[in-house]
Order: C-alpha cells, then structure tokens, then sequence
C-alpha cells in the first residue's frame, strides 16, 4: 500500500520514486506546455527524465534536496465491476483506477518552492490545494525548524503562477529583469523573473 505524506480533499503527496512515477514524470518533463516556463527544453525520452529523478532526493549535504508527486486521487465513480470466471458481475471483487500523478512540488534548492504540473490538469485549482497542504507539511516538519522562509521565482508572464503563490499567501520581493532564457525563446532573448517570499507562520 502506498504512503503518502500528505491529503487534502482530491490529492494526495507521495514522496518522490522512481519506480511509481517514472513514467507519469516523463509525460510531464516531455509536454511542451510543461516546459513552456523552463530554462530546459522538454524531455525527449524517458532515460533523461531517470537521470534528473535520481538526482532529486535528500543527501547528507543536501537534506533539504526534496520532491513529492502531486497524486490525483481516483474518483469514486471510477470503480469498475470485476468479472468472475462464470461470468458474472461482482461488487466485491470491486478495483479502482490508480491514482495519477499530475505534477511535482518539492525544495531542490535550500529555502526554495519549485513545482510544475501536467498541462492537462491546468485550470482546476489543484496547484493551489497542493500549496495549501505542502506549506502545512512543510512548516509542521521537525526537520525544516530551521527554516524561517521559502523563496520562490516565477516568469511575470506565467500569471497563473503568480496567482497560484499569491493566493498561497507569498509576497512579492525582487524583480530581475534579463533574468533567464526559457526554453521556448527564440535567439537568446531573455526572460524577467519575479521573487516570492513566504515567512514561517
């Protein structure tokens, strides 16, 4: 059975692996829309999204190098009827579908909020709801008493973004303006890139 770190009412947290995630990370790291606001390009193949897995978890010099996949739960409708070998139809052999990993929120640098989420599940609200209960898990942390802030960056023009770590309660802190290339950006032109900041509560 899986344990997560963390529920609200449609998500759960479950500590990065790669054994689960894999494949639902690849289908994140290689959208085009994932990757719209990256300095990388998206992932081309599934060994690339390996690599960058196996260098997102906790060391002895980086404790605070952490992610967890942002689960969509199964929803209740989606439980489907088993069939017996007879042939009929039976409530207790009942399965629901798996849960789904939509996106991805951790620290991978000290102090610092970074997350991504499948283009598909834009627009629901579930980003907001995993702030709420991220920021809960974090601060409640015996392991992160010593932090007293997170720090978080988004492209001015990612305004869903912005909403999102607004919304989570972040201030506004520094703009830095030629800040970074994405991705997506044409001969080398630069990005902004606007700093949050979240103070322990």
């Amino acid at each position: 059975m899986a344990v997560y770190a963390a529920e609200s009412s449609r998500l759960w947290l479950q500590a990065l692996n790669v054994e689960e995630h894999l494949q639902d990370y690849f289908e994140i790291m290689s959208s085009p829309g994932s990757m719209l606001w990256s300095r990388g390009a998206p992932h081309k193949d599934i060994e690339e999204t390996r690599l960058l897995m196996l260098d997102s978890f906790p060391t002895p010099e980086k404790p605070w190098n952490q992610r967890w996949a942002i689960m969509l739960k199964p929803s209740p409708s989606s439980e489907t009827k088993s069939v017996i070998e007879d042939g009929s139809d039976s409530d207790s052999h009942a399965k629901a579908e798996k849960p789904k990993m939509i996106g991805i929120v951790g620290t991978p640098r000290k102090s610092e909020l970074a997350y991504k989420i499948n283009p598909e599940y834009w627009g629901k609200g579930y980003m907001s709801e995993t702030l709420t209960m991220f920021l809960r898990m974090f601060w409640e942390s015996e392991e992160n008493k010593g932090f007293m802030r997170l720090e978080a960056g988004a492209d001015p023009e990612n305004v869903g973004s912005v909403r999102v770590l607004e919304k989570a309660g972040f201030q506004r802190g520094e703009y830095v303006r030629d800040f970074h290339v994405r991705a997506v950006n044409e001969g080398g032109k630069m990005s902004d890139m606007q700093f949050f900041y979240l103070d322990r509560p």
